[in-house]
């Protein structure tokens, strides 16, 4: 996936003239997709009074969510699929330890 988004975004370079964004930037897009993620949701279960149903709209703010983290790691130089392998490896040591997949007690 972020090969594809690393495609991409060298695409809207060179046709859109845009260079990349700084990491505060990019920290900020990340931020504000994930609030339209969770707008979708509240939208979705009329704020928690229905069952939540995936949708066409959902499954687009998650894309949008993907593609901004996913541009933020190209754009720093760090492997996506590193950071997650090395977080699952941290979630399972703590499983195993206490069962729980939170740092907190």
């Amino acid at each position: 996936m972020q090969t594809k988004v690393k495609e991409f975004n060298e695409y809207v370079k060179k046709v859109a003239h845009r260079e990349t964004m700084s990491v505060s930037s990019r920290m900020l897009d990340v931020s504000s997709e994930v609030g339209e993620l969770s707008k979708e949701v509240l939208k979705n279960t009329k704020y928690g009074t229905k069952e939540f149903v995936v949708t066409d709209d959902f499954k687009l703010e998650l894309g949008d969510v993907l593609y901004s983290i996913l541009s933020m790691a190209d754009e720093v130089g760090v492997d996506a699929n590193e950071c997650l392998q090395m977080v699952l490896k941290k979630y399972k040591t703590r499983l195993d330890s206490n069962g729980n997949l939170g740092s907190g007690n």
